[in-house]
């Protein structure tokens, strides 16, 4: 009951932390540049992609870092290098259908894929042996680990914007380390061991 209690103390934190970073004080707003042309942009996409996807352009060969003799298939592995060389280039997180702004469903969803976030934490941090500053010290670690092992790993290879990368890792680890001194708190001291 009580890692059940913590991780719903932990859930609502990183929670109304998402609520303030985002839409309160906009903490993260330089990782978000505003476009020049967004109607266009919307319209080329549109046009140019078929299905809900992750694209990223220019679009590599299927060809490419294979052992071919094709004339055609080299030319257009050479066309790749340059393209990807001289840029632009882009990641695109395409979704054909719209959506409804900060729709109560999605709200509803984030809130419990949190608290089951907060539930693994909880579990983690139980097994700690320190107490409440020991286990936030924890807590800060794991997030830190999940901001570099996802946002910086996939910052890397995609060559994400610097300010995108480093505000969603700075969002991780603030929030969930937030989330763990909530947790730890509930938690509260490791009862000692028991003496035989």
């Amino acid at each position: 009951m009580r890692h059940l209690l913590a991780a719903l103390a932990g859930a609502v934190v990183v929670f109304f932390w998402g609520f303030l970073a985002y839409a309160a004080i906009g903490v993260w707003d330089f990782a978000y540049p505003k476009t020049r042309a967004d109607a266009g942009i919307v319209e080329s996409l549109d046009a140019g992609l078929a299905a809900d996807g992750a694209y990223f352009v220019p679009t590599m060969p299927e060809t490419y870092m294979t052992d071919t003799t094709d004339p055609d298939a080299l030319a257009a592995n050479k066309s790749f290098e340059e393209r990807l060389a001289k840029g632009p280039i882009a990641l695109i997180l395409f979704r054909k259908d719209g959506m409804a702004p900060m729709a109560p469903a999605e709200l509803v969803r984030g809130f419990a894929i949190e608290f089951v976030g907060a539930l693994l934490l909880a579990c983690i941090l139980s097994a700690s042996k320190s107490g409440v500053a020991g286990r936030i010290f924890f807590g800060f670690t794991v997030a830190l680990f999940a901001a570099l092992a996802s946002w910086g790993v996939a910052g890397n290879f995609f060559h994400f914007p610097l300010a995108y990368m480093y505000a969603n890792m700075a969002d991780v680890v603030i929030g969930w380390t937030l989330a763990s001194a909530a947790i730890a708190l509930v938690l509260g001291r490791r009862a000692p061991a028991a003496t035989v």
